[in-house]
C-alpha cells in the first residue's frame, strides 16, 4: 500500500516538472520572435501617443522652475557681500573750544 502511494506521489512529480519544463520552452520560444517592424510613419504615431502632448510644458516649466531657483540664489550671494552693518560717514560739527578757567 505504501509502495502504491509513493508510486503515485513520484508519477506526480515527475508530471509536474515535465509540465514546468515544456510551458518554459514554449514561452521562450514566444519570446524570441522577432517584433514586427514599423514604417516611419506608423513610429512616429506610436511616439505621438505615448508622449503626451503637454510634455513642452512640462519641460517648459521645469526650465523656469530651475532659472528662478537660479536667480534666488544669486540674490543671496550678494546679499551676503554687502556689509550688515552700514556706517554712514558724518561729518564732525568743530565746536568752538570751550574757555579754561585759570
Amino acid at each position: 500500500m505504501l509502495n502504491l502511494i509513493l508510486t503515485r506521489c513520484i508519477k506526480i512529480q515527475l508530471l509536474l516538472i515535465s509540465t514546468a519544463f515544456l510551458l518554459a520552452v514554449q514561452t521562450s520560444a514566444n519570446a524570441e520572435q522577432p517584433l514586427p517592424s514599423l514604417t516611419p510613419a506608423q513610429a512616429q504615431s506610436l511616439s505621438r501617443d505615448l508622449v503626451p502632448y503637454n510634455s513642452q510644458d512640462f519641460f517648459r516649466q521645469g526650465k523656469d522652475s530651475i532659472e528662478r531657483e537660479i536667480q534666488i540664489l544669486r540674490q543671496r550671494q550678494l546679499r551676503s557681500i554687502k556689509p550688515v552693518l552700514k556706517i554712514e560717514s558724518v561729518q564732525q560739527i568743530k565746536r568752538p573750544p570751550t574757555q579754561q578757567k585759570p
